[in-house]
């Protein structure tokens, strides 16, 4: 889950993703923090990168901004980074990938949603005021942006997972067993078994001697009964 924090960050810093997300409104704020204090930018740009991609769907980015292909990247960037990175770390197979991808949403939609549902217990009108904020910006409640937000993050770096996790597979795995080879000792003791039991098997017959068979009922030499 940490691993979508630095990769925030790279959108935020390099592909311009406020900038993007506010129509130009706001830029440069990178800039502005680290002349405030030096290294305030990588901290709080990285944080304030992973918010936005949490608040503003992948949907929105191309319903209201499907000419800039720009901002639809650096919406979609950090969860590919980040799904990529876990799965090479990970994964052994694409499924495996792909629950890991799941998984890094599930775990941001708790911390998210948890706040939330506090707020609302606590200041009914808090939580109805981060509603209407959020409407204003995505058209939808604080819960439903979150959601789908990280509902197709996870869509998207898991497709990218899974190809690092289908290069990564070995049929059969660890798991596989080897088929054990057998020991000329052993393939000894078996011949020796069968030929024990092909003596055990013949016999001789009392009146002239010939060999038989222990499934001969009469010789079938002198026809003598056994």
């Amino acid at each position: 889950m940490l691993c979508l924090i630095p990769m925030a960050w790279v959108s935020f810093r390099f592909l311009n993703l406020t900038e993007g997300l506010t129509g130009g409104l706001i830029e440069n704020i990178d800039e502005a923090l680290d002349a405030a204090v030096p290294g305030l930018g990588i901290i709080l740009g990285a944080f304030i990168g992973l918010a936005l991609i949490f608040l503003f769907p992948i949907h929105w980015c191309i319903f209201y901004r499907p000419e800039d292909i720009g901002l639809i990247i650096a919406v979609t960037v950090p969860w590919i980074l980040c799904c990529v990175i876990i799965s090479g770390i990970f994964a052994h197979s694409p499924k495996g990938a792909m629950n890991s991808s799941f998984a890094i949403g599930f775990g941001y939609l708790i911390i998210l949603t948890i706040p939330y549902l506090v707020l609302a217990l606590i200041v009914p009108k808090g939580a109805a005021i981060l509603d209407g904020l959020l409407a204003g910006l995505s058209d939808l409640p604080y819960l439903l942006a979150v959601f789908t937000a990280i509902l197709e993050g996870c869509l998207v770096g898991a497709v990218f997972g899974g190809f690092i996790g289908s290069l990564k597979y070995k049929p059969g795995g660890s798991k596989a067993k080897s088929k054990r080879k057998a020991k000329p000792t052993e393939i000894s003791d078996v011949n020796k078994a069968i030929e024990s039991a092909a003596v055990m098997d013949e016999m001789t017959c009392s009146n002239c001697g010939a060999k038989l068979v222990s499934d001969d009922l009469f010789c079938t030499n002198c026809g003598a009964k056994r």
